[in-house]
């Protein structure tokens, strides 16, 4: 063949390659993009029906279910709100629905400024004769019901939620959006593809050909957030002339269940908002970059000012690091100084010896002192773990959980301490690290949960136990605590407390275990409730009996009004699905007055009562 044909050959291969991988590209994003927009539209519905029923007001169905009548100013004031938040939310309409003799009639609703001008606004209990058998189903629904359809109003995509009133009356709540708006988004999407799909490739085939330099500054970018990554840290360490330099390598510790929760356009939120609070704080001459999906790079080239240290201890815990949804993050931190050459691999080997001590900052220069002295430590402190055992020095300590409104115990938590020779106790942080790495964590919830029965078998106390999904996933500790409350004479005052990051992520085991649990009488909450999730809808497909609030959340409740309104909220959809709210780590008056204003009567903390050995 000539070279000349054989040329073109390839180039015709390559234009087919090029639009094969255009229109493959395309077709992603678009089904990306569809499912994003989807996702969100979803979630917007959710919480625009969920807002209706603020709006409203507790007391709204109370008596419009009570067949009593509910006053014109009030019901324009009603619909006034609900069109001024649909108009913000951009929804066609949000409005309740009652179900009356199989007939459905609007308790309140929205209208447009065209519903006014046509004379159409709906009226309170204006009958809806184009509700359609699953709108009428969804007032018997447990889970929010989704429906398209079609009336005289227009083409919607409609939400459905059941609430149920004082009275046991059910009615629901709904928000719409129309469909010409979900096709211009998916259109949008569709050009913004296109555009985009075309712009890559022509800017990657320019750039393998001519600008060389240029595409390597856009592999050194993370598209997700815009920050530099590691290929510019690598780079810039490689030809920069500053040979003493400081790195810091942080690993954000929840963003991977995050991600999978969650998805990925929530976590990059998180990542991003991480990102612009150290770069920030940053000393002069300091850079960011994100490092790894969930790793976090701190570059200071500059000596005579703020350590980085410093800026990683002022990280707050108990400040969301994104509101919508709420979501908190903790960190680990890894830092190295001195020659380039080795500085992002010391900066590692640091960090990973922060996470096996469970410290917040780990400097490589005390890496190899550390370890040392942890290794005899641990060896010293797995031996006095075991003689504890052998000599039934693992005891149970009691705190009382009131009812702050009624001024008595609700119940008692049992706490494990290991109590020392001499005669001195332990909290779980001193020796818990060992129990798991030599196996012996199960043993512990068995010696926990025999002597508490001891403690409470003849007694009409209630009491809580924390138990872990490992403890679940253990046939012979999972058969013991069946086989135990088989025992039990009053297995309803047993109440077992699963943390939520457990419950997240073996959702399936758990739920399976909670149900054999609630068979045979005890009770349920969810731990740490508000630490990572806090995605209640879906907790509560555990058959849950309560709640037990975070301590980040509540020891920052007087202080912080992110913290007081998300409790507030809590508090209330709880009280509407029947569900326990507890707090711990109440240490003062001022947590607790908040949390009273908030709601919450049930708290447990120092200000009430410490962990004892005897119950009062």
């Amino acid at each position: 063949m000539p070279k000349g044909m054989q040329k073109t050959s390839w180039l015709l291969y390559g234009f087919a390659a090029f639009f094969i991988s255009l229109f493959g590209y395309i077709y992603y994003t678009y089904e990306t993009t569809r499912s994003e927009i989807m996702e969100n539209i979803d979630t917007k519905l959710l919480n625009a029906a969920v807002s209706v029923k603020h709006i409203l007001g507790d007391d709204y169905h109370n008596i419009v279910n009570a067949g009593l009548p509910i006053s014109s100013a009030i019901y324009k004031d009603k619909s006034r709100a609900l069109s001024e938040y649909a108009k913000q939310m951009q929804l066609a309409y949000v409005y309740a629905m009652v179900l009356r003799d199989g007939k459905v009639y609007f308790s309140a609703s929205s209208y447009t400024q065209k519903d006014q001008n046509n004379g159409r606004v709906t009226q309170f209990l204006d009958a809806y004769p184009e509700a359609t058998e699953l709108n009428k189903e969804a007032f018997f629904s447990t889970e929010p019901v989704f429906e398209v359809s079609k009336d005289q109003w227009g083409y919607f995509k409609s939400i459905f939620v059941t609430f149920v009133d004082d009275n046991g009356h059910t009615y629901i709540t709904g928000a719409d959006i129309t469909i010409s708006d979900l096709n211009q988004q998916l259109q949008h999407s569709v050009t913004r593809a296109m555009i985009t799909g075309c712009f890559f490739f022509f800017i990657a085939a320019l750039i393998a050909g001519l600008y060389f330099l240029q595409l390597k500054r856009s592999l050194s970018t993370d598209a997700r957030t815009g920050f530099a990554n590691h290929v510019a840290l690598e780079y810039y360490i490689k030809k920069t002339t500053k040979y003493r330099m400081e790195l810091a390598v942080i690993a954000i510790n929840e963003l991977e269940d995050i991600s999978s929760f969650y998805g990925t356009e929530v976590s990059d939120k998180v990542m991003a908002n991480l990102l612009s609070y150290f770069q920030s704080r940053m000393p002069s001459e300091g850079f960011v970059y994100r490092l790894a999906t969930n790793k976090i790079a701190l570059l200071r080239t500059h000596s005579d000012e703020r350590n980085i240290d410093d800026v990683i201890n002022a990280f707050n815990y108990a400040i969301p690091a994104l509101k919508e949804p709420y979501i908190y993050v903790s960190l680990y931190a890894g830092i190295a100084t001195g020659n380039k050459l080795m500085l992002i691999e010391n900066a590692h080997v640091a960090l990973q010896q922060a996470k096996l001590n469970n410290q917040r900052i780990v400097r490589y220069e005390n890496v190899f002192k550390q370890v040392e002295e942890k290794f005899r430590s641990n060896v010293t402190l797995a031996k006095e773990v075991k003689e504890a055992f052998d000599n039934n020095r693992i005891v149970p300590y009691f705190q009382a959980v009131y009812n702050n409104q009624s001024k008595h115990i609700d119940h008692y938590q049992c706490l494990a301490r290991m109590a020392s020779a001499t005669g001195r106790i332990h909290a779980p942080d001193y020796f818990m690290m060992v129990l798991k790495r030599s196996r012996m964590d199960g043993l512990l919830r068995r010696t926990m949960f025999t002597r508490c029965i001891e403690q409470f078998r003849k007694t009409n106390v209630r009491w809580s136990i924390n138990i872990t999904a490992q403890d679940i996933l253990d046939p012979s500790l999972s058969e013991f605590l069946e086989l135990q409350l088989r025992r039990y004479p009053q297995p309803h005052n047993i109440i077992f407390q699963f943390y939520e990051r457990d419950a997240i992520a073996y959702f399936s085991e758990v739920k399976t275990f909670i149900n054999t649990l609630k068979n045979k009488g005890a009770q349920v909450i969810i731990n740490e409730f508000g630490a990572g999730f806090s995605n209640l809808p879906h907790i509560r497909k555990l058959e849950i009996d309560g709640l037990k609030l975070d301590k980040g959340l509540v020891s920052q409740i007087h202080t912080n009004t992110d913290n007081y309104l998300f409790i507030e909220n809590l508090v209330k959809y709880a009280q509407q699905l029947k569900l326990d709210v507890i707090a711990e780590q109440v240490d003062n008056e001022q947590i607790a007055d908040a949390l009273a204003r908030a709601g919450v009567t049930l708290m447990q903390g120092s200000h009430f009562a410490p962990p004892t050995p005897y119950i009062h």
